[in-house]
C-alpha cells in the first residue's frame, strides 16, 4: 500500500504517519532526510528519535538520494518529501550527480518535477507499504522570489503525482487527518 500524507507545519501529520505505519504493520523504517549542518540540526534529530523512541521504528539517514531502500516487505516512512525536494534541488553534490553536464543551476522547475519522478519510481514498486509525508507549501497566498517559487512549483508536482499513485491520502490539519483519497483505514 501506498500512502501519502501532506499538512502544513507543526500539523501533526509526522505523529499521524507513525500511527499508518505501525498499524500497515510488519518491519518498521523510518528515512529521515534532514541534512545534520550544526547543533541545531542534531538536536532536532536527538529529538525526533525520542518521539519514536519504542515504536518499533528503525532509522535510515537518507539527506541526500532515496536510492537503496530496503525491499523486503518492510513497511517504510518517508519523512519527508518537502525536505528531499529542497535537498534534491540544492545541494551541490546532488546536481552533480543528476546533472553531471551542467556547469550551471538548473532553472526549469520541470527537469527537477522529472527527476523527482525517476528517483521515486522504483520507490513507488517497493514490495511493502510506503508512506510519504510532505508539507503543503502553496496555500498562503503570498508571492515569493523565483527561486522560492520554483521549489513550490516542485514539490506541488511532487505531491500531486505521490498522490496521484497513492491508494490512500490524507491532509492533516491542526492535528485532525481528512481522508482526501481511498478509504479511510489508516
Amino acid at each position: 500500500m501506498i500512502v501519502f500524507i501532506s499538512g502544513g507545519s507543526g500539523c501533526g501529520k509526522s505523529a499521524f504517519a507513525e500511527s499508518v505505519a505501525q498499524k500497515l504493520g510488519g518491519e518498521l523504517v523510518y528515512v529521515a532526510t534532514m541534512p545534520i549542518y550544526g547543533e541545531e540540526d542534531l538536536k532536532k534529530v536527538e529529538r525526533h528519535h525520542k518521539l519514536r523512541a519504542g515504536k518499533g521504528f528503525r532509522t535510515l539517514e537518507r539527506p541526500k538520494l532515496l536510492s537503496e531502500l530496503p525491499d523486503n516487505g518492510e513497511t517504510v516512512l518517508i519523512e519527508c518529501m518537502s525536505t528531499h525536494t529542497a535537498n534534491f534541488m540544492y545541494d551541490p553534490d546532488i546536481a552533480a550527480e543528476i546533472n553531471p553536464k551542467e556547469k550551471e543551476a538548473v532553472t526549469d522547475v520541470s527537469f527537477y518535477t522529472d527527476k523527482l519522478k525517476e528517483e521515486l519510481l522504483p520507490i513507488l514498486k517497493r514490495s511493502g507499504n510506503t508512506v510519504f509525508v510532505s508539507a503543503e507549501v502553496g496555500f498562503d497566498g503570498t508571492a515569493y522570489d523565483p527561486e522560492t517559487e520554483k521549489y513550490r512549483m516542485v514539490l506541488s508536482n511532487i505531491n500531486r503525482f505521490l498522490m496521484e499513485q497513492s491508494d490512500a491520502g490524507y491532509e492533516v490539519v491542526c492535528g485532525i487527518p481528512l481522508t482526501i483519497k481511498g478509504e479511510e483505514t489508516c
